[in-house]
């Protein structure tokens, strides 16, 4: 009888849900992970920090995460390639998704609004996402941009 595994992959994922939560907390935002998935890991509700108020402004998180290095890394930029059912799964929906690409041994996390990003019908063609390390980085600094996010949507 072969035993049960968690596969490496599993505890990746895991790893990248926990840096994406940590950065939200640190944010003063909540985090909500997801039960079911088929193609959101999680939610983030946008919270008052002045007020504690809850807003309902949520944007719905996709995460990526991985020990590789990432797809076609020059040190400036990278990419990722979205698998099409993926996509059309994030752009039919009535929410703000991100997508969250992470390398876990380097606790580094990027991010791209998937509907913004996607408008480009070239964009949406090639599937493919160029991540600028700077300008994509997820983090603390990341707070303004996710309350715009969803209060534009």
């Amino acid at each position: 009888m072969k035993p049960k595994k968690y596969k490496s992959q599993t505890l990746t994922g895991q790893k990248g849900i926990n840096l994406i939560e940590g950065i939200v907390l640190d944010m003063g935002f909540v985090w909500n992970p997801t039960n079911l998935d088929a193609g959101i890991d999680g939610i983030i509700e946008i919270r008052d920090t002045g007020t504690e108020d809850a807003t309902n402004f949520i944007i719905q998180v996709q995460s990526k995460a991985t020990i590789n290095p990432f797809s076609a890394d020059n040190g400036i930029t990278f990419e990722y390639l979205c698998d099409e059912r993926d996509l059309d799964y994030w752009l039919k929906g009535n929410c703000p998704v991100i997508l969250v690409c992470s390398g876990v041994i380097e606790k580094v996390s990027y991010w791209v609004s998937i509907k913004d990003y996607f408008r480009d019908p070239i964009k949406r063609k090639s599937r493919k996402i160029l991540f600028h390390k700077e300008s994509n980085a997820f983090t603390i600094n990341s707070k303004d941009d996710l309350i715009n996010l969803a209060v534009s949507e």
